[in-house]
């Protein structure tokens, strides 16, 4: 998401409100980008004028999205007990479930992974949005925002919980583990994941508070032996070690009302300043038919919405937009982050001493360059590059998500080079050139020279073929 996408108005509809037993529930529609639409059910307590405090809830990938409700989840189960315990709260439909019908769940494909648009980052500007939303109910307190969802949900809860300030606890149920970090493609946006974890990940929000939501019977079953203490140490550098908590439940991979009565305790603890023993039991509850929840049924989209082509190119031409405009400081953020490297400016290039050997770091150059750098007497140090195995990457699920592709790998060799000769010159040729152009962005480097036979920055197919890094054209 970086460069951030403009925040555009929102143009919210809340309508179709039905009252019950200490709970009113609404139907939403907003837009997340113009003519996009986010979709789902606003719960609040039916007496009273606030500001109450807020609780955003994404969903698991269950065959009903946010309107299952089983033994094992039950998405408005826990709204309206929230609801009722005086939270205001937002459930909203993962992309391609219930209402959201404008993308499949299997949205995306290279050419937008150049653009940075991805199902998992349109998810998570989803969540943002969601927040922005929240913010304008004036009856929604603005000091903070709980999020809680379970498995799917639950990465959703912790990536936003990462990025966005705004959220003051979190309670992600089932999902943070050492071992297995998401399987579908929502929860895998490229480079996510390089040299890094969930657990570190959902350890981003401390000291904010955290509940660990686990069960015996999936990946999170090991939690209060390995995944708890791991967090809890981020929490201790912050002397905030009664911040975070975990709990564990005998049950398969659940939102269950055990895992949801923990969470109401937690949510009370920190949003309605309730005693750390606080008990806050399920009370029961009947879910309204589908029909009087889901938000189009039996009616069209609004009028403007966006087709999943539509969508793609407004978002490109957002991106170029802001290529025009932003500032180099963004630019360079977004760049760093796209090449998979520290959100931190570089230093200026070393100037050598005078009598200092002439040194110039040769990445995939020809005999004949070499020669002449020789004969002006500069010591060649070549690039040293990481073997790729292209057909063995190409079987694995999710691959940039934890690892680097070909053109990115190549990019950090270069850097890796550079580092080591910090007063060198560099030079490349072949396909060690346009890599060589964007490690010289990254390292300080004082004076490059590389061969980048006419390449075409305007092709994606010259881009996918030669230098296919995700988000690079953002």
């Amino acid at each position: 998401l970086l460069p951030m996408p403009e925040r555009t108005p929102l143009n919210p509809a809340v309508f179709g409100d039905l009252t019950r037993d200490g709970y009113t529930v609404s139907k939403v529609y907003f837009e997340s980008l113009p003519g996009f639409y986010v979709t789902g059910n606003l719960y609040r307590p039916s007496s009273g004028a606030g500001p109450f405090p807020a609780v955003l809830s994404p969903h698991g990938h269950w065959a009903y999205g946010r309107l299952e409700n089983s033994h094992l989840v039950s998405a408005p189960g826990r709204a309206i007990n929230l609801a009722r315990q005086g939270f205001v709260v937002f459930t909203y439909d993962m992309i391609g479930y219930n209402d959201s019908r404008q993308l499949p769940h299997t949205f995306g494909g290279r050419r937008e992974s150049l653009w940075g648009l991805s199902l998992s980052g349109l998810q998570l500007w989803n969540a943002i949005r969601a927040l922005d939303f929240m913010e304008t109910l004036p009856y929604v307190r603005k000091d903070g925002f709980g999020v809680t969802g379970e498995s799917g949900g639950g990465t959703q809860t912790f990536l936003l919980a990462a990025v966005d300030p705004r959220v003051s606890v979190a309670v992600p149920v089932n999902m943070i583990s050492l071992h297995m970090q998401g399987g579908c493609l929502c929860e895998n946006m490229p480079g996510l994941r390089h040299d890094i974890n969930n657990v570190e990940i959902a350890a981003a929000i401390a000291p904010r508070p955290l509940l660990m939501v686990s069960a015996t019977g999936d990946w999170t079953k090991e939690t209060l032996e390995r995944e708890f203490p791991a967090v809890r140490s981020a929490y201790a550098l912050f002397d905030a070690a009664a911040k975070v908590h975990a709990v564990r439940f005998t049950a398969e991979h659940n939102y269950n009302k055990d895992s949801r009565e923990a969470m109401y305790a937690w949510m009370a603890r920190w949003m309605q300043n309730a005693p750390a023993d606080a008990r806050r039991p399920e009370r029961g509850f009947t879910v309204d038919a589908l029909g009087d929840l889901l938000v189009f049924h039996g009616r069209a989209l609004p009028e403007g919405a966006a087709t999943a082509d539509q969508l793609t190119e407004r978002w490109i031409a957002s991106a170029k937009a802001q290529l025009a405009a932003a500032d180099r400081a963004t630019l360079q953020s977004a760049l760093r982050h796209a090449l998979g490297f520290a959100d931190t400016p570089p230093s200026p290039p070393a100037r050598p001493a005078p009598a200092a050997r002439r040194v110039a770091v040769v990445a995939a150059s020809t005999p004949e360059v070499d020669a002449a750098l020789r004969q002006a007497g500069f010591e060649i140090r070549p690039v040293t590059f990481t073997a790729f195995d292209e057909p063995s990457a190409a079987k694995v699920r999710h691959f940039d998500t934890y690892n680097r592709t070909a053109a990115s790998q190549r990019v950090a060799d270069i850097v890796a080079a550079l580092r080591q000769s910090p007063s060198a010159v560099l030079v490349a040729d072949g396909d060690a050139a346009l890599p060589a152009l964007l490690a010289a962005a990254i390292v300080p480097v004082r004076l490059t020279a590389a061969n980048v036979g006419r390449f075409d920055t305007s092709s994606a197919a010259a881009l996918l073929q030669r230098i296919d890094i995700a988000g690079l054209r953002a």
